[in-house]
């Protein structure tokens, strides 16, 4: 069987302030034989246990807002992110970046990549990271196949630059072979041009920077922290709201 994402049947999503912190996202649908997926962002966060399942927690976002999809999906695939099926704009949000970095051959265990921005405010890319994680992580195989330098890979096979097996990203390696790619994602919660940054820095301090890339976020807005009444006009019927 093909896994396939049903994003049709979904009559409604809401999301809504949990009390005991974060949102609950509820959701009707049509699909009562299938299970059900919830994408923030483009990314696959969450599943159904049941097939009667129709509510999902998710932590309160920290700086940008999150665009929420609730998709359908046979039940052997619920855990398989199929994100890649969701239409353009709910699989691509442009205020987050997601960088195509391959793991470096020479990155040394401590060193890491991190994502500069200058928050659309022109100038300078700030010293403070987006986001960051470790090159070459304790739980990322540093050696393929045999597991040992033998070869020093490329066609030698072994070391870093030896085929991923799979594992990694097809065609992102030395001449079109496997590599593994650093999973990095940064929040882009300010409207404009963001001015983005990739930077190493290894654990003796120095520090080497690609190109200016150059990213137009358009986030959507905040939700609502409240609602209020401000104003009645009995003669004409229109009811004035506070949006906080």
């Amino acid at each position: 069987m093909t896994a396939t994402l049903i994003t049709t049947g979904i009559e409604y999503v809401i999301g809504e302030m949990s009390f005991a912190g974060g949102w609950s996202v509820r959701f009707s649908s049509y699909n009562s034989d299938l299970h059900h997926q919830l994408y923030l962002n483009g990314r696959l966060a969450d599943w159904t246990d049941t097939l009667t399942q129709r509510r999902f927690f998710i932590d309160e976002p920290n700086v940008a807002p999150m665009a929420v999809c609730v998709a359908a999906v046979e039940g052997e695939y619920r855990t398989t992110d199929l994100s890649e099926q969701l239409p353009v704009d709910d699989r691509n949000a442009s205020w987050v970046f997601r960088p195509q970095i391959p793991r470096p051959v020479s990155a040394r265990p401590g060193e890491t990549i991190e994502v500069l921005g200058n928050h659309a405010g022109g100038g300078d890319v700030s010293e403070t990271p987006l986001a960051s994680t470790q090159a070459w992580p304790v739980w990322v195989p540093r050696w393929q196949f045999g597991q040992d330098r033998f070869g020093k890979g490329g066609f030698g096979y072994d070391g870093t630059c030896a085929p991923g097996a799979g594992e990694g990203a097809f065609g992102a390696g030395m001449f079109g072979i496997n590599t593994d790619l650093i999973d990095l994602e940064a929040d882009l919660p300010e409207e404009g041009s963001h001015q983005i940054v990739l930077r190493s820095r290894s654990t003796d301090g120095q520090i080497a920077d690609s190109d200016p890339m150059y990213i137009d976020a358009n986030p959507p807005p905040h939700a609502a922290a409240g609602l209020s009444v401000t104003n009645y006009d009995h003669q004409q019927k229109q009811l004035t709201l506070q949006i906080d």
